[in-house]
């Protein structure tokens, strides 16, 4: 089995000589594609290259789209979710439409190898609301190791006031 070279995409670590850019790449014997609808020459895989590099520090880790279940209080349920892993995170209920996601530490990529989550950003958003309001998040380190791996949301009417039952989307990026 092959291993690839680099990190899986989340871990953010890769560059243009990851996925085989070089700057002094040429095409074998100075000749450009033999078929230009089959063959990439070594600029237009270069090109390939940095972009595919660029496109890995901007893409998403996850999203994941939620109903907090307040009524009997429980996990939130996940409604949608998708990712650069395969399962859902963990959803813990914290309070009045306020729950935290948790990942693993790291995962395997389609090749087994390993890559660290390190959760740097997130968007969250309310959906479908009957009541005016907000929701906002915060990135935690509940294991201590330096690197967030879980993400809390929560949603309140524009009076401060906790929502019941609100649901939510959220968007998370690693770095």
């Amino acid at each position: 089995m092959i291993v690839p070279t680099g990190s899986p995409c989340w871990v953010k670590a890769n560059d243009h000589t990851t996925y085989g850019g070089d700057q002094n790449k040429q095409n074998y014997q100075s000749q450009g594609a033999i078929n230009p609808l089959t063959d990439v020459t070594a600029n237009q895989f270069c090109r390939l290259a940095s972009d595919v590099a660029a496109l890995q520090n901007v893409a998403e880790f996850a999203t994941i789209t939620f109903t907090c279940v307040d009524g009997v209080p429980a996990a939130p349920t996940i409604n949608e979710f998708g990712g650069q892993v395969g399962a859902p995170p963990t959803g813990v209920r914290n309070g009045a439409s306020d729950v935290t996601f948790s990942f693993l530490a790291s995962y395997l990529d389609d090749y087994g190898v390993s890559g660290p989550v390190n959760l740097a950003h997130a968007e969250v958003s309310l959906i479908g609301f009957a009541t005016p309001g907000s929701a906002g998040y915060q990135l935690l380190d509940l294991d201590g190791d330096g690197r967030y791996e879980s993400v809390r949301c929560a949603a309140f009417t524009v009076a401060g006031v906790a929502m019941s039952g609100a649901s939510m989307s959220v968007t998370v990026y690693t770095g």
